[in-house]
């Protein structure tokens, strides 16, 4: 139910489609979460053991 609040008021505030909003909300925090790790582990992303994709 968070989710779905939050991806109503990004889609609001952006003002865009449902399904626009949710892709974009996806690639953000997919973005926000690499750059969280990359920071953590210093520029070196051995040191995070990240999944190979």
């Amino acid at each position: 139910m968070i989710t779905a609040m939050l991806t109503m008021i990004y889609k609001k505030e952006n003002e865009i489609g449902y399904k626009t909003a949710v892709r974009r909300m996806g690639i953000e925090l997919e973005t926000l979460t690499i750059a969280i790790a990359v920071v953590l582990s210093g520029g070196d992303l051995k040191k995070v053991n990240l999944d190979s994709p």
